[in-house]
Order: C-alpha cells, then sequence, then structure tokens
C-alpha cells in the first residue's frame, strides 16, 4: 500500500496557502516538475502577454491535466488523500497540492496533477469516489493549465486549441500581475 508525503512546510505553523503532496517522500517529481515545467510554462504566457500578443500559443498548458475536488475545508482535503491511499494508491505515483489561491473563498480545492488524458478519466473516478466519501456535496472535475492563471483569460479548457485567442483582454493587466508576484518577480502590497 501506499502512502502520500507532504511538503514539511506544511507542518512549519506558517500560513500557506498551497500544500503540495506526493506518494514519494522526498517529492522529487513536485520539485522537478516546479522548475522544470511550471515555471517555464508560466513564463511563456507572461511573456506573450507582455509583448501584447491576442493570440497566445498555449505550449505545455495545453497538455497539462488537473483532475481537482471542492471540498468545504482543508481538513478534508486531507481527509480525502487519507481514503485515496486506503483505496488506490498501490504502486502509481500520484502527486499535486491542496488549499486555495484565494483566500476570500471557504472552501479549499485538492488538485491532483495528470500525465495525460488516458490518466486524468481513470484518476478523476477514483478522486470522485474518494470526495464523496468524504463529503457527498464534494464536486469533482477536470481542466488544463493552471486555472488561477489561464482559465479568465482564455475561457472554457474544454474549447482551448493550441494557439487560443484571449477572450477577456481586460483581465491581462492582473494576471501579468499576479505572475510577477507568483514567480517572486515582484513583492506583494
Amino acid at each position: 500500500m501506499g502512502k502520500f508525503y507532504l511538503d514539511r512546510r506544511y507542518y512549519a505553523g506558517k500560513e500557506t496557502k498551497w500544500v503540495s503532496f506526493e506518494s514519494t517522500p522526498t517529492l522529487e517529481e513536485t520539485k522537478r516538475d516546479i522548475y522544470g515545467k511550471c515555471v517555464p510554462c508560466i513564463t511563456n504566457l507572461y511573456e506573450q502577454l507582455r509583448e501584447g500578443k491576442k493570440l497566445v500559443n498555449l505550449g505545455p498548458a495545453y497538455r497539462c491535466w488537473k483532475v481537482v475536488a471542492v471540498m468545504a475545508t482543508e481538513a478534508e482535503c486531507l481527509q480525502l488523500l487519507a481514503e485515496f491511499e486506503k483505496r488506490f494508491l498501490g504502486e502509481q505515483h500520484v502527486k499535486g497540492r491542496f488549499g486555495s489561491g484565494d483566500e476570500s473563498k471557504s472552501t479549499k480545492v485538492i488538485v491532483f496533477s495528470v500525465a495525460d488524458e488516458a490518466e486524468r478519466e481513470i484518476l478523476k473516478e477514483q478522486v470522485r469516489i474518494c470526495a464523496e466519501a468524504v463529503n457527498r456535496e464534494a464536486q469533482v472535475c477536470s481542466h488544463r493549465g493552471c486555472a488561477e492563471l489561464y482559465h479568465e483569460l482564455f475561457g472554457d479548457p474544454a474549447r482551448w486549441e493550441e494557439i487560443e485567442s484571449i477572450k477577456k483582454p481586460e483581465a491581462v493587466p492582473a494576471i501579468l500581475a499576479r505572475i510577477r508576484q507568483m514567480l517572486y518577480w515582484e513583492k506583494e502590497g
């Protein structure tokens, strides 16, 4: 039976918006993805928006899938992980994060990173079973890319093309600012 490991910062008593988890103790793949996939992907979006492009090459975001469960609390996210460990976490490698990027929301989400569309469908069903065991009101869905950056600009991820037009140009300045903060290029405040 497998086990999930949480980013040690979870235990540091600091206010954390997102907590990473992975089925390996060192969170090796998560760390590799942050700098090898996520930062380059976000930087790609930033550069195209800063250049004023109206058609954006989504690049890695187009092939990046997530399975998401909306839970009532952080405790429910941890319960979902425990349920997943018990039911499904054999030899498969699973990783993701939980928390919220929006402190004004009372709910928390748990986001599972997925390698491809076939894995997405299997994982979505497994997460649905576990989420409903914890909270019958939980909602489970899947989407592409980082929702907090891409969805406001490009709309419904199910309709995206690899080169996509910006649907909400008035959101570009806020997304640029959000990226600068995410990548620590600019301090909040």
